[in-house]
């Protein structure tokens, strides 16, 4: 998980963002109203109203799904085409966008509307892969993953249920947040852990793990290939180094290189395995650079 800068994200949005969004909410309102005047027509009141008015709410938020997957494009563009939770290229996905907060309903709280307030607002947007993002199983191991409407939070405040509420702190870790990142770690065997044995680092941490499907079987294997593959190129970079041979030398340096860039897929994982060699001078020199 790297970090991503959300002002990158809204520097991309479509042009009309502003306006399709109005034009959304407005639709909602409108639709919210209409089914509220039908059911006090019928002398519904009460609890079974609002119940009525909150099922017209879901029903139209969810009609104009086409406002948040306009926003794919910037979303990906932040993360160089990458789930933001696993860092997975998204060539093969079906490129869903997931509300961070999640819009209809919350698993941890049966009583919880949803955080509808929020189903346009591009910040609460997170560009996920369909193993992070939806039910899966994993066929190895059996094992289900995937956040669905799942928001644990660390109490207190509750779940929060307006805006104007006093935001929730969620437990799951967040890309846009920097310190929520260096959280996560990954073992040379491609597992991921926390960082450290804080209680409350453990628990965000195992969470994160679980609902993101962080320890899908081909992801873990993907993850143990690449620290493989580091560990490879820093053996044959030294010795080149160490025999002047300087093609071999820089051949080594240009495949970590492409390895802990940015835009490469795994590529906070590949960071990670190449820091247990940063006692080299010339690691230690890639490390430096704004990659």
């Amino acid at each position: 998980m790297r970090f991503i800068i959300q002002d990158d994200v809204h520097e991309q949005l479509p042009p009309n963002w502003d306006k399709e969004v109005l034009k959304a909410e407005e639709y909602v309102e409108s639709n919210v109203i209409e089914a509220k005047v039908e059911a006090e027509a019928k002398g519904i009141t009460g609890v079974e109203l609002d119940d009525i008015c909150l099922k017209a709410r879901h029903s139209a938020i969810n009609t104009k799904s086409a406002v948040w997957r306009a926003a794919y494009e910037a979303l990906s563009s932040a993360s160089h085409g990458k789930c933001w939770y696993c860092e997975s290229k998204q060539d093969r996905s079906d490129k869903p966008v997931d509300h961070f907060r999640p819009k209809n309903s919350v698993a941890e709280d049966s009583t919880h509307p949803g955080y509808t307030w929020l189903a346009f607002d591009w910040r609460n947007f997170r560009l996920s892969c369909t193993f992070c993002n939806s039910k899966r199983r994993d066929k190895d191991t059996g094992q289900i993953g995937g956040k669905q409407n799942h928001f644990p939070i660390i109490p207190p405040p509750s779940h929060s249920r307006s805006l104007a509420a006093t935001p929730d702190r969620p437990k799951l870790l967040d890309p846009v947040n920097d310190d929520d990142t260096k959280l996560l770690t990954f073992h040379w065997n491609g597992f991921p852990s926390p960082v450290n044995n804080n209680v409350l680092v453990v628990d965000r941490v195992e969470a994160s793990i679980e609902l993101y499907n962080l320890k899908q079987t081909s992801l873990v294997r993907r993850r143990k290939q690449l620290a493989a593959e580091i560990n490879e190129h820093v053996s044959l970079g030294d010795e080149a180094e160490r025999t002047n041979n300087t093609t071999n030398f820089r051949f080594c340096k240009k495949e970590i290189i492409k390895k802990v860039r940015a835009q490469a897929e795994l590529s906070a994982a590949a960071r990670i395995y190449l820091g247990a060699y940063r006692d080299r001078t010339w690691v230690a020199e890639i490390f430096s650079r704004d990659l």
